[in-house]
């Protein structure tokens, strides 16, 4: 039989409706920059394992060296990788206002976060909601994985359903007072069922299984 837990009191759940106006400071121009430094680093890690030069001295047995990161190619290799990562950015912003609207927040909300009018938020994401009205249903996508909250018919409760990463498929054994204590079970769902790519930042081969071979490599007179 489905369990009903109350999460927290009626107040701290009817809180979470509540949008703070404003709902956010500006970051300042360090944040900015950390940010910025941050994305850099992420993209940099990936375009070291997709660079055709980088992809040469794994197949040797070894790592490239840091002065790789100055050949033309290599910044292409890295240009490739930014291209998918503004690709990522607009879908993550997609389902974060999707999100937003289905908790509440309307099209002018929306819009006064992403900078643009209420009319391009909707153009922009027209699945974003009822423009203010609670959703009965909406989904998310975490950690690889997709997850449904819903209302419960008939009851003022919700529940999930999920399918994470790795496959597993899971549904609430409970249901929740609130929409967003439905929402953080299934964002933990999701979490736990996240498979890694299994690979470490400076770890791309397992040299212990392959002899380098630099001297007939490309980078043979380059120093690390």
């Amino acid at each position: 039989m489905e369990r009903h837990v109350p999460v927290g009191n009626d107040e701290s759940a009817g809180d979470a409706g509540k949008l703070r106006d404003p709902a956010w400071r500006e970051p300042s121009d360090l944040e900015i920059a950390e940010l910025c430094d941050q994305m850099w680093s992420v993209a940099h890690a990936l375009a070291r394992r997709v660079s055709a030069r980088s992809q040469e001295c794994m197949d040797n047995g070894h790592t490239a060296p840091a002065g790789v990161t100055h050949y033309p190619d290599w910044q292409l290799a890295h240009l490739r990788v930014l291209r998918y990562m503004n690709e990522a950015v607009q879908g993550l912003a997609a389902d974060t206002a999707q999100t937003a609207g289905a908790l509440g927040a309307s099209y002018s909300q929306v819009g006064a976060a992403w900078g643009i009018s209420r009319q391009a938020a909707r153009k922009k994401w027209p699945q974003a909601g009822d423009d203010g009205a609670l959703s009965e249903t909406f989904s998310m996508e975490r950690y690889g994985g997709r997850a449904e909250v819903s209302r419960v018919p008939g009851r003022s409760s919700w529940t999930w359903t999920g399918r994470g990463c790795d496959g597993a498929e899971e549904q609430a054994a409970q249901s929740y007072d609130s929409p967003w204590a439905a929402l953080a079970a299934a964002e933990a769902f999701l979490r736990d069922h996240f498979v890694a790519l299994g690979w470490r930042d400076g770890v791309d081969v397992p040299l212990a299984l392959v002899v380098p071979d630099r001297e007939t490599c490309w980078c043979a007179d380059i120093d690390d």
